[in-house]
């Protein structure tokens, strides 16, 4: 299976649509790109990881892989995949299966576990309590699972859930409260069980803080709108203004 670039199989398109709802449209166009692009070659990682794209493209291992879309867990009768599919850079779109899929097997699904189908109202996709957060009011909602340890963006337009990575989350959430002690950064998984610690507002705020020095979605005209809040506020607000 080394030669480069060949057309997805349909144990691997397979597996990959598991984690793309059709009905929703964010990853319905993920779908679709997948389904016309062709596998180009290997990632940095090596087997397992590879880049889809249109014949010729060239792939830049170079270049930092893009945030991760979507993963999950796969259950089947014959083994249980680990896959994570990132989202489109450079038009070319990196996932990853471990273990890989034999071709010329045929796999009766068990068990999907990702968060790609979790909407509002719903438990999280291992079954425990989801704690909501809302960005904007109208279409971002920030949700958190302490049981499992996962946190993720739900946008209502496209009905995609974007992971995020809890040490960046809440390295801007201690830096909010001006925590100093070393011991806090290096258990991040201190969130989930400190986080009814935390109140809304300052969760809030430090995923604002969060995309805005990762450079992930833009939330400016929040950050914006809290700056010219009443003076009175304006000492909570000021962690925005970074040296």
């Amino acid at each position: 299976m080394k030669d480069f670039p060949r057309e997805l199989n349909d144990a691997e398109m397979n597996l990959l649509f598991l984690l793309l709802p059709e009905n929703k449209s964010g990853y319905s166009k993920y779908r679709k790109l997948i389904r016309d692009f062709f596998v180009l070659g290997e990632g940095r990682f090596g087997e397992g990881n590879y880049f889809l794209g249109n014949v010729g493209d060239e792939i830049e291992l170079e270049i930092s892989s893009s945030p991760i879309l979507t993963s999950g867990i796969v259950t089947t009768d014959k083994a249980t995949f680990e896959i994570s599919i990132n989202e489109i850079q450079d038009n070319k779109v990196e996932y990853s299966i471990s273990p890989y899929p034999d071709e010329n097997e045929i796999y009766k699904v068990e068990k999907v576990v990702t968060i790609s189908d979790w909407i509002p109202g719903k438990k999280s996709p291992e079954g425990s309590k989801v704690k909501l957060f809302a960005i904007d009011g109208m279409n971002y909602i920030l949700a958190i699972a302490p049981t499992d340890h996962k946190i993720w963006l739900y946008e209502k337009s496209s009905g995609i859930n974007y992971p995020i990575p809890v040490s960046n989350f809440y390295n801007e959430l201690l830096r909010l409260k001006r925590e100093t002690r070393k011991e806090f950064y290096q258990n991040p998984n201190r969130l989930f069980e400190e986080l009814d610690t935390f109140s809304e507002s300052e969760i809030v705020l430090a995923f604002l803080m969060y995309c805005k020095y990762k450079r992930r979605f833009n939330f400016d005209y929040l950050i914006d709108r809290l700056l010219t809040e009443p003076k009175k506020k304006k000492s909570f607000f000021s962690f925005f203004r970074r040296k």
